[in-house]
């Protein structure tokens, strides 16, 4: 190996131990569990959670008896309380305690349908919660797989930067020897000089990957630093879906996140109307009261007298300006459109599955024909070497079946980059990712 070579690989591998000593290196398993824990938009989901879960307590207050207690105490000025001598034994001091209890007997069906509207509700929380995770388990492989592909391009670059300094050496050796001229030379410098910068983009994105995976992570780089709080270790995985295009649009269809929760909006909406609709009927509650309320005459030998009510209260709204029937027409109104949007979010969904699966298949047709064209590549280049050395080859012929291999390699790596990024997406259209796992469930639980 040349000096040059020696020295362009120990300073790739000063950069890539410059990184590994920024901080643990994670798989892509523990990448997305990072994620899961730290992600901002996920810990607000798991809020919106823990919110919804919360006004179902307040949706079934409605079943229970309110108990309350009023009352008050006042002093009044003694011309006032004696109505200017009227009264002359008037207490200035007077006080009333009133505790009532309070159920509900019959409010057509609205106390029912708001309880069922709040638990349909935690139930639309917790699948945006899944469709968040989803979402994020997505990008964090999507980053991850940009971070494995940006290393690999590393490689490669610097694979053909090598063979090109390598071969500047060589001619300025054969022009110290006066068997080519400098023109060789140059054309070799050139060469490897115009190589140089895609293997500065390599590394420029190699670093930009890891501050998206940090991001998506909910990682944070600490104040003056450079290198990236941590690394990843892992290889460009190339399993295929688990199903069919058939039977993933099946799957998707029935456990997308995002549809359940449309059913379940559609379901509330049709709920709301038997609560708007509860406006002009009669509710009935019934009630028992203990008052406790002082004696106005001081010169009476009580101070004051208690007892108790019991009894039925009925209000009926016959009228109320047009206002219950058009909230009425305001959910009914809502109930179609939640209809349409459901069915436009599975129109979607199924669209989503195709269009992942067409990119898998393009992704299998470039990895099949540039795997052979590396192959081919990397035996033109032999043979361009050998054919030199027998003096049967020249230069040029060197030069360019060294780019053509680098741009093969580029080529094949963007094949298995692609056929990747359509596995995830295939994954997450079926919502077969850690939306449904059980550490998911264990932030669903109260």
């Amino acid at each position: 190996m040349s000096l040059r070579r020696l020295a362009i690989s120990f300073l790739v591998g000063v950069f890539f131990a410059t990184c590994a000593a920024a901080g643990p290196a994670y798989s892509l398993a523990e990448c997305l569990d990072v994620a899961r824990r730290q992600n901002p938009e996920v810990l607000a989901a798991v809020k919106q959670v823990e919110q919804a879960r919360a006004l179902v307590t307040v949706a079934a207050a409605g079943r229970l008896p309110t108990l309350r207690a009023d009352g008050y105490y006042q002093i009044r000025e003694r011309d006032l309380a004696t109505s200017g001598g009227v009264n002359p034994t008037t207490r200035r001091e007077d006080y009333t305690l009133t505790t009532s209890l309070v159920q509900s007997l019959y409010s057509a069906g609205a106390v029912r349908e708001r309880i069922a509207i709040a638990r349909l509700n935690e139930e639309i929380a917790a699948r945006s919660l899944r469709a968040v995770l989803d979402n994020t388990a997505l990008n964090v492989r999507l980053a991850f797989l940009q971070v494995l592909a940006a290393q690999s391009a590393i490689g490669i670059r610097r694979e053909g930067v090598q063979i090109l300094e390598e071969q500047v050496e060589d001619q300025q050796g054969r022009l110290k020897a006066g068997t080519v001229s400098s023109l060789n030379v140059t054309r070799a410098q050139v060469t490897a000089a115009n190589e140089r910068p895609a293997l500065i983009e390599a590394r420029r994105d190699f670093q930009t990957a890891l501050i998206q995976l940090a991001q998506v992570m909910g990682v944070k780089y600490s104040a003056g630093q450079s290198g990236a709080p941590f690394q990843i270790r892992g290889v460009i995985d190339l399993h295929g879906p688990a199903q069919d295009l058939r039977g993933s649009i099946i799957r998707a269809l029935a456990q997308r996140p995002e549809i359940e929760a449309r059913r379940f909006e559609l379901e509330a909406a049709e709920r709301q109307q038997t609560v708007e609709k509860a406006g002009n009927r009669p509710q009935v509650s019934g009630f028992v009261n203990h008052q406790l309320f002082s004696e106005p005459d001081r010169n009476a030998p009580r101070e004051n007298f208690n007892g108790f009510t019991v009894g039925l209260a009925a209000t009926w709204t016959l009228f109320d300006g047009l206002a219950t029937p058009g909230r009425v027409r305001a959910a009914q109104a809502r109930a179609s459109g939640l209809r349409e949007a459901l069915r436009a979010t599975e129109i979607a969904v199924e669209n989503e599955v195709r269009t992942a699966f067409a990119t898998l298949e393009q992704a299998r047709a470039t990895m099949r024909s540039q795997a052979q064209n590396v192959a081919l590549a990397r035996e033109a280049l032999r043979l361009a070497l050998d054919n030199f050395s027998a003096g049967l080859a020249t230069q040029l012929d060197i030069l360019q079946a060294q780019l053509d291999l680098t741009r093969a390699q580029v080529s094949e790596l963007g094949g298995r980059v692609l056929h990747a990024t359509a596995v995830a997406r295939i994954e997450r259209a079926v919502s077969s990712g850690v939306g449904r796992d059980a550490k998911t469930v264990s932030l669903l639980k109260p």
